[in-house]
Order: structure tokens, then C-alpha cells, then sequence
């Protein structure tokens, strides 16, 4: 039985309703009404509106018989829940998965925006957090989540880039890159309306942005000025990604509702909930009809629409409601933008009126016929054939050589290079002379220095290692950080065992003063001196911007014409990432001559951290993925078992999918794109194709349970990494023990004969001693109150070398690579001990350590990161 809202015609369907008088609240517009079903089944319902405040006049609240419409399937009927705004649209709690929420930017049909930091990294994010409305539906979920998965592998400068996909606090959300700057639609609200050829300059960067998804098989169906962000720099990023779709989507997700679902009462600037319906004041007319039929020329009616705003101050078309826009879109003809401000040329207006074509085929048939049109119009070159005039070619040298001859810069760099120079000087001569403990406590100057130093400038810079260190250590878990502090405790205890803590400390406070007179002294001066050249660069880069050039001829231009010492410079501009990239394209074919690289020893640490995230982020990933699509086919009536399965393998190849579009856009940027090369770049890669992954015929799934293991969580009890962690830190601590009371510390012994013969003029005692050296054995670790047979294993520096093979071990996984290490660890500690045995000229013990690490290794190869 349907049933419609008496506040907003919405219809309901009744599951089983027993006769009774309740009171439900619209799904819709969340307002309570009051429902009469009566006893007679032949007889109507009885609708009408809630009169009485209080819920004591024998009305009681309607359960479970009330599902939305918008919920075709029963196991959905959560979706309809009864819930206020204020419910729907609680933030969640600012602890929930390292981010803190700071304040709401903005709210609309299907969720709300909130400004918030990310801890990991520390910087600002957009937290787009879904409606608890629509969050409980499982179905509207999972699709949701595919598309913003899939738009998330989109990257382009004019796009707003999607970081994350998560839960928080019971309600879906994905980050989003955060603009610090304005939405179009402020700026009309600030300046009324825009020149044309700003106007037009921004539109293009738009257009460039939406080709790069149209091209990857992502349609944007919610252009609008609300949705065009400006940055401070002049850059137009297109944001609100959740409206996305992708031509997997079906006309069952995406038909509209009819007369009675509310349309009528809908703002016509607002977006609606659900994703097909876009903003009626920007919608195509074949939108407006089905849309799930619409293409990427939906996207051009919806731009011509926005350029139409910029250029007059109003929209094309006015009226009251949702129903009445969509209608003028549909069939009232366009009034020509000239006709309403004369200023706006003929030309640009032709352009409008094609953009804005009733017939989709009588439209510009792709985005790159917008943009070479709409470069035409401005004078600009095609991208790849930008030829920059030479006076900002003068302008991009001065810069960079004021950036590179900054006084403080000149002297920064004889400071540190002469530091260096210093300690490692300083570190031979004590080694030379004997001095041991200050030789090791100038090499921990050095290291001290330098740590000290990374973290402040990490902190006051947001350096790009930096923060990847930092991402990687807020992603440790609670194990991994007390394997981090039983190293640090027994570094501490080993430097106390060789006499030289104190000197390592001392030498550590000239460290870290060392450290902070660099950064508050020296750095703080050359930020200052460098700025004036940065600033002049980006007004420069900010007009050639609204001059319409392409960003990517930007960053070209700028690395071409920075010279020989370019990298400082252009990663001071755009940042690390921009950097690898535009070396890896100026580079190419040798045309840009000889260039040399920055700071190029921390590639190495960051490629290795990348490896580390790119698993993390991986595994997150799939768990994410899995959990939401096995919940929406068990509320599609599929049995738990197969959704296990299916889901599984779902998540699995949307994630694949994913590698396989940052590789294909890897490939692209190495081989160059709209550039004459000698090997074609590889097409895009579909993005579509990631949230097709369940509709992917390749997988066949089966009901059966997945066999598990019973025996692995058994053994991981025995070989886990806390087994290995202890076992390593109490073998390295019973080597160093051993040492020590053996007299094996460097140079220990030698000193005092040395000392001797120097006191008494007689060199014989040191003779005598270095003959007694060759002869001499050790003898096992002895500890007082321990029986002999509990420490005897302990009686060479296998023992050391084993503790590290298990330290080193902590990086992997796996019960299999456990086993191997530990089984090789346990070789080289005592293989000798029972049948290894001598082969010349290596001893047992030699022969113990060889097949305990060869054991070991081939423990690290079966082992996964």
C-alpha cells in the first residue's frame, strides 16, 4: 500500500500495516503526520497533518511498516528511518579516524562539509560527511563509495583531489583536498558579475579539468558556480565529486522521482539527495528527463550554463521550484547573453548559445572542442605548443637567480658543508690517536645534529619527507612502538656498557644547539630574503592563469627556464611531487641540457616509506571496500556466505583497478602527453572500470566458505614479531654482556698495556700481549646466581648478528618467514654446538653463522612487507 506525505507529496510504501492510528515522520522532509489505518482492509487509509504537539492524544509512533520509495528492496527499509536534521546532520566526533573537525563549511541534500585537520599529515582537509539519512542505506552506500573510489584516482590540477574514503562516527565521508579561496559563486555575489575574458579564463581551466574525467570515464553531472573553487593563486579547481557518474550506473539507481516525490517543493538551487538529480538551475534538458542516459555533454550544458552566470550576473533560466526550471531548461529558448549586458561580444555569446544546445547533438560533442574553442577566443596556444613571450622568460630567470643567490643561502650552505667537514675530520684524528669515546661522541654530534634538525624544520616547513615520516609513524601500531622503544632502551644500555652514554648526551646538547641556531637563525633569514622572488613568480604564474594557459605549460615553462639549479626553486613552487614529475618530463631526450639535482639523498627514504603507505593504504582499502559490499548484498537478499566471497573479491578488484590507472597515468607522464615523441603515450586509463568491478563477468563466486588455516593463529603465538622482538632484544643484550666480559670492547686492553709501557719505557708488555691476543679464547657468559648451562650457548658474536637477523625480521610478515628466521637465528647461535663442524679455514661457529643466515634469508624472501 503507497501512501504520500501530506508536506511534500513523497510516497511511501506500507509493508503489513496493522489498523491503528500513528504518527510516522517523512523520510523525506523528516516533518511528522498523522496515518489512520483501519480495521476494514477495503476501506482508505487516512492522511493528514500532525495537529498535536504532544504524543499523548493515543497516537502512537509508526514501525517498522514504513519503507521510502526510494528503497525498491525490503532489506532496506532502514534507509526510511525516521530522523531529524539535526540527527541526520551531526558532525562526528573530532577524534574519529585522525582527523579533527574545526567548523562546517557548508551542508546540501546528501551531506554536509566540514573544515578538518588530518593528523598524520597535519594539514587541512575538506571532510565531506554523508547524511545518517541516507548513511544506513546499504545499497546507496556501496555506490556511493564505488564512485568516489573511482574519482579518486583522478588527478589533475584542476580537479579537487580526493585523499580518503572512510567511516566516522556511524556516517560515511571521504577528504577532499581543501582550497583555501572562493567558489564562484561568491565571487558573483561579491563582484555581481565578471569580465568576459576572466570569465572565460576560468571556465577553460574548468573545461580542462572535466576533459581529464570525461577522458577516464567519470561524468560530473553537477557543474555549477557553487562547485568551480578558486584558489589563491588563480587556479580553478572543480569540486563535489559525490554527484559523480559513472556509465555503470543504472537506470534503476538513477530515475527520477515522479509528481509526488517532492520535486515540486525542491529549492531550485539546492542539490537533491539522490545523486541522478544534480541542480535543477544547471541541469541538461536530457537530464532533466533521464538521467541515466546522459553523457559528458551533459557536463557542456552545465558549464555553458555556468560561463552563462559569470558573464550576465543571473542565470539562463529562472522559477520557484525544481519541476519548473527543469521544464524552461527542456523547451523555453535561451535569451542570448548579449542581449541582457551589450558588453558581451557576439563571439563569445555564439559560444554560450552552442554550449547551451537544447539537442546534445547539436552541442560541442566533447570537452576538447570547448577548450580549443574557448583558447581560440582568448589568443592562447593548444597545449604543448605554448611558446612563452620573452619578457616572462626574463622575469622566471631573475627570479630563479634571486632565489639561488640569496646572501643567507651563500653562507648557509659554507656553515653546514664546513660543519661536516669538520666533525668527519675530527672523527679520523681521534680514531687515528686512539680516542675511541670522543671519536663516537663527534660521530653522535653529527647524528644528534641532524635528527634534531629534521624535526624541527619537518615541523616549521611541513617538509615533504617529513610529513611522509610522520604519516608513517601515526599508521605504527602499539607493537610497533614498543619495538621502537626496546631499541631505543638497549641503544641506551649498549652506550652505557661501552662508557660512553655521558659522552654521547654531552655531545648531543651541542646537537641540538647546533640544530636550533640553524633553523631559528640562519633559516628563518633566508626565508625571508627568498620570498620576494617567490611572491613575484606566483603574480607572475597567477596572470599567465587568467590568461587561460594550461597549468601543465606552466610548470614546463617554469622547469625549463629555471636553469642548471632549478629543482630548489620549482619544489619551493609546486612541491616534491611536482617536482619528480616535471624532472622526469624536462629530462626526457636531453634537450634541457645539463641539470642538477636537490637535496637528491632523500629520494632513496622516500621511495622506501612510499612502499610502506601504498601496502597500508592498500589493505585499508580492501577491508573498507569488502565490509560495505558485503553489507549491500546482504541487504539485496544474498546469503552471507556468498556475499562474503563476492565481496571479497569486489574490493579486491576495484583496488586492482586502481593500480592499473595510477601505472597507465605513471606511463603517460614519463612518455609526455600533446608532445611529439617517439613512442605514443598509452591512453587513459578507464576509472569507470573500477566501480564496474562487481559487474565483471571474469568472477565467478560460490557459496562455500573460504577454508582457513585452523593452525596459523596457533603459530603465530610462537614465531610473531613479539616473539621475534624479545628474542632479538635479549640476544643482542647477552652479546654485548659476553663482550664486555671478555674484554672485547675496542681497543680497551690495548690502551692500558699501551699506558703501561709508555709509564715503565718498556715496550715488551705490549709484544707480549699481542702474541697472548692471537692465542687467546673467550669463555661463555657467566652471570652470578645463573646456572653455567643457562648462559653457555652465549660464547661468540653469532649471538649479536642472530639478534639482529630477528630485529631486521620486524619489517615482515608472515608465519612461514617466522619460522625460517627464527630456525636460521637459532642455527648461528648454536649450531656448533651440536654437529656443525670445523671446515677450513673457517671455524664451526663461522660455518653456524653462514647457514643461519642462509636460513634467514630465505626466510626475508617468503616473507611480505
Amino acid at each position: 500500500m503507497a501512501i504520500a506525505c501530506p508536506h511534500c507529496d513523497h510516497t511511501l510504501n506500507l509493508k503489513s500495516p496493522k489498523p491503528g492510528r500513528y504518527r510516522p515522520r517523512c523520510p523525506a522532509c523528516a516533518k511528522p503526520f498523522l496515518l489512520t489505518v483501519p480495521a476494514q482492509h477495503e476501506l482508505a487509509f487516512a492522511v493528514g497533518p500532525d495537529t498535536h504537539a504532544a504524543s499523548g492524544s493515543g497516537v502512537v509512533s509508526l514501525s517498522p511498516p514504513v519503507v521510502a520509495k526510494t528503497s525498491p528492496d525490503p532489506h532496506r527499509a532502514a534507509a526510511a528511518a525516521p530522523m531529524s536534521d539535526e540527527e541526520a546532520f551531526r558532525p562526528p566526533r573530532a577524534d574519529i579516524r585522525g582527523y579533527a573537525i574545526e567548523s562546517e563549511l557548508g551542508r546540501g541534500g546528501m551531506g554536509a562539509v566540514y573544515l578538518a585537520r588530518q593528523l598524520s599529515l597535519d594539514r587541512h582537509v575538506a571532510l565531506k560527511v554523508m547524511s545518517k539519512r541516507w548513511a544506513t542505506d546499504p545499497v546507496f552506500v556501496a555506490r556511493f563509495t564505488r564512485e568516489a573510489f573511482a574519482a579518486a584516482q583522478l588527478s589533475h590540477p584542476n580537479i579537487v583531489q580526493i585523499h580518503d574514503i572512510g567511516e566516522a562516527d556511524g556516517a560515511r565521508f571521504f577528504s577532499m583536498e581543501y582550497v583555501r579561496g572562493l567558489a564562484l559563486s561568491d565571487v558573483l555575489k561579491r563582484d555581481g558579475k565578471l569580465d568576459p575574458e576572466v570569465a572565460v579564463g576560468y571556465v577553460l581551466q574548468a573545461a580542462r579539468g572535466l576533459k581529464h574525467a570525461h577522458d577516464r570515464g567519470m561524468i560530473h553531472r553537477d557543474v555549477k558556480p557553487d562547485n568551480l573553487l578558486l584558489d589563491d593563486q588563480g587556479l580553478i579547481k572543480v569540486a563535489d565529486l559525490g554527484l559523480v557518474k559513472t556509465p555503470a550506473t543504472t537506470r534503476a539507481d538513477d530515475q527520477l522521482e515522479g509528481p509526488s516525490s517532492g520535486l515540486h517543493s525542491l529549492p531550485a538551487n539546492m542539490t537533491g539527495a539522490k545523486i541522478a538529480l544534480g541542480t535543477p538551475a544547471y541541469m541538461s534538458p536530457e537530464q532533466c528527463r533521464d538521467a541515466a542516459k546522459v553523457d559528458h555533454r551533459a557536463d557542456i550544458y552545465s558549464l555553458g550554463c555556468t560561463l552563462y552566470v559569470l558573464v550576465t550576473g543571473r542565470p539562463p533560466f529562472e522559477g520557484t521550484t525544481a519541476v519548473e526550471l527543469m521544464s524552461k531548461h527542456a523547451y523555453e529558448p535561451l535569451v542570448p547573453p548579449e542581449l541582457i549586458v551589450s558588453r558581451v561580444p557576439k563571439e563569445l555569446s555564439a559560444v554560450i548559445q552552442r554550449m547551451m544546445a537544447k539537442d546534445a547533438a547539436d552541442r560541442f560533442q566533447n570537452m576538447g572542442e570547448v577548450i580549443r574553442t574557448l583558447e581560440a577566443w582568448l589568443g592562447v596556444h593548444h597545449a604543448g605548443t605554448f611558446a612563452p613571450q620573452e619578457e616572462q622568460i626574463n622575469r622566471i630567470e631573475a627570479y630563479v637567480h634571486q632565489f639561488n643567490s640569496a646572501p643567507t643561502g651563500q653562507v648557509r650552505g659554507r656553515i653546514v658543508g664546513g660543519f661536516f667537514a669538520v666533525v668527519a675530520l675530527a672523527f679520523v684524528l681521534l680514531l687515528f690517536f686512539g680516542k675511541y669515546p670522543w671519536a663516537f661522541g663527534v660521530a653522535g654530534l653529527a647524528v644528534q645534529a641532524s635528527l634534531v634538525y629534521f624535526v624541527l624544520n619537518g615541523v616549521a616547513r611541513r617538509t615533504y619527507l617529513f610529513t611522509r615520516v610522520r604519516e608513517l609513524a601515526f599508521g605504527l601500531s602499539w607493537g610497533d612502538y614498543l619495538v621502537g622503544a626496546a631499541g631505543l632502551a638497549l641503544f641506551a644500555i649498549l652506550l652505557w656498557m661501552l662508557n660512553v652514554f655521558w659522552m654521547w648526551v654531552g655531545f648531543g646538547a651541542f646537537g641540538l644547539a647546533a640544530a636550533f641556531a640553524l633553523r631559528y637563525g640562519l633559516d628563518r633569514r633566508l626565508e625571508r630574503e627568498r620570498r620576494a622572488p617567490l611572491d613575484g613568480c606566483e603574480k607572475l604564474l597567477r596572470r599567465m592563469r587568467m590568461q587561460g594557459l594550461d597549468e601543465q605549460d606552466l610548470l614546463t615553462f617554469v622547469a625549463k627556464f629555471s636553469g642548471r639549479h632549478w629543482e630548489a626553486f620549482f619544489e619551493e613552487m609546486f612541491g616534491y611531487e611536482a617536482k619528480i614529475t616535471a624532472r622526469t618530463v624536462l629530462l626526457r631526450g636531453g634537450a634541457a641540457g645539463q641539470r642538477e639535482k636537490y637535496a637528491a639523498w632523500r629520494e632513496p627514504m622516500i621511495l622506501a616509506v612510499d612502499s610502506i603507505q601504498k601496502a597500508r593504504r592498500e589493505a585499508r582499502e580492501r577491508k573498507l571496500l569488502q565490509a560495505i559490499e558485503q553489507a549491500q548484498l546482504i541487504a539485496t537478499g544474498t546469503p552471507p556466505s556468498v556475499a562474503e566471497n563476492q565481496a571479497k573479491a569486489t574490493a579486491d578488484a576495484m583496488v586492482r583497478g586502481a593500480e592499473v590507472v595510477r601505472n597507465a597515468e605513471t606511463q603517460r607522464a614519463r612518455i609526455g602527453t600533446g608532445q611529439a615523441t617517439a613512442h605514443a603515450a598509452p591512453a587513459p586509463a578507464n576509472v569507470a572500470d573500477i566501480a564496474r568491478a562487481a559487474d565483471n563477468p571474469a568472477f565467478v563466486f560460490t557459496p562455500t566458505t573460504p577454508k582457513r588455516d585452523p593452525f596459523a593463529g596457533f603459530v603465530w603465538l610462537f614465531v610473531g614479531p613479539h616473539v621475534r622482538a624479545v628474542s632479538a632484544a635479549l640476544l643482542i643484550a647477552a652479546c654485548a654482556l659476553w663482550a664486555h666480559q671478555n674484554g672485547l670492547l675496542p681497543g680497551a686492553e690495548i690502551k692500558q698495556q699501551a699506558s703501561k709501557a709508555v709509564a715503565g719505557g718498556d715496550l715488551t708488555g705490549i709484544q707480549q700481549q699481542a702474541a697472548f691476543d692471537t692465542l687467546r679464547t673467550t669463555k661463555p657468559l657467566s652471570l652470578a646466581g645463573v646456572n653455567p648451562p643457562l648462559t653457555n650457548w652465549v660464547d661468540s658474536f653469532n649471538v649479536g648478528v642472530a639478534g639482529l637477523l630477528l630485529f631486521g625480521s620486524l619489517v615482515f610478515r608472515g608465519n612461514t618467514m617466522s619460522v625460517f628466521v627464527l630456525l636460521g637465528a637459532a642455527v648461528a647461535v648454536c649450531g656448533h654446538k651440536f654437529g656443525i663442524r670445523t671446515v677450513e679455514p673457517f671455524r664451526d661457529y663461522h660455518v653456524a653463522l653462514m647457514l643461519g643466515t642462509g636460513l634467514a634469508l630465505v626466510g626475508f624472501r617468503c616473507g611480505s612487507r
